[in-house]
């Protein structure tokens, strides 16, 4: 129980890092990229949990080198994909509400 909490709390960190890192970080919401970098990382450690690979001795740093590669991973992937597509369509929306 303790290292899913350990793992959590890792991936939590890691996507506020990678929020606080990117500069277009005004474009979304605060929780979104630690969200993501959570459920990411978790559905992996899950998925790895029911490998027999895991649970072998020689293997047991897989879990975590994996998990943790993974969280930060998708969180980079969703800052990229959201800014690109939300962008525009703010600006747009700006220029609209000015123009008024």
């Amino acid at each position: 129980m303790g290292e899913v909490l350990l793992a959590a709390a890792a991936l939590a960190a890691a996507g506020f890092i990678v929020r606080g890192a990117d500069p277009r970080r005004s474009t979304y919401g605060v929780l979104l990229l630690p969200g993501i970098s959570l459920a990411a990382g978790l559905s992996i450690w899950i998925i790895l949990q029911f490998t027999p690979v895991v649970t072998s001795a020689g293997f047991s740093w897989l879990s975590w080198a994996v998990t943790v590669l993974t969280g930060p991973a998708a969180a980079v992937a969703a800052a990229l994909a959201t800014v690109s597509r939300r962008l525009p369509r703010d600006n747009a929306e700006r220029e609209r509400i000015l123009k008024l």
